[in-house]
């Protein structure tokens, strides 16, 4: 009987981080085409900042710059927010998984104890039970190290552009109104 429930834990937490996989990797192309988007806004700020600098008033600029952010960055900005606390779901599940490979062998060495606890009958249930920590603590690093180089690593550089475009449009607008005072 511990043996089933071994198997069928086993079966389990890798089916669930399989799955846990394929969702870190969706945002993580979700989240890079997002990065995308805004490091093309980034360089369409700085040609209508330059384009604007030659022959542009201060309010044209403000009126061009002010529009493009509220029509082409407000869709990725309201994307990235839905998907990131979607995404801030799976990544919280990861830990999760050396949590159930330890029930696992918790519940495959109760169950297989029933009352009598012989040495014998123990270490070798002990040796079965110990696969679902083992598969549970696999499934934590290899999910954990995805998250740091998939979305994790996307979503910092994603933070980073939206700080970046923030600043150049700040500055493209501040530059022109110290010119026309």
């Amino acid at each position: 009987m511990a043996e089933g429930i071994t198997f069928v834990f086993c079966a389990l937490i890798l089916c669930f981080g399989v799955f846990c996989f394929f969702a870190l990797w969706y945002y993580k192309r979700f989240f890079t085409d997002i990065l995308k988007d805004v490091q093309d806004a980034r360089q369409e700020v700085s040609r209508v900042g330059q384009k604007l600098d030659s022959e542009g008033t201060f309010e044209e600029k403000m009126t061009v710059l002010t529009t493009f952010d509220n029509i082409k960055l407000e869709r990725a900005r309201n994307e990235y927010d839905s998907k990131y606390s979607v995404y801030v779901f799976w990544s919280q599940m990861v830990p999760l998984f050396s949590s159930l490979g330890l029930l696992g062998t918790v519940l495959g060495l109760i169950l297989s104890s029933s009352g009598d606890i012989e040495i014998e009958s123990l270490m070798s249930s002990l040796g079965l039970a110990m696969w679902t920590t083992f598969v549970g603590l696999i499934c934590t690093i290899v999910l954990k190290f995805v998250d740091s180089i998939g979305p994790g690593r996307v979503i910092n550089d994603i933070d980073s552009a939206f700080t970046r475009l923030d600043e150049k449009m700040s500055k493209e607008l501040y530059k022109k109104a110290g010119s026309s005072r």
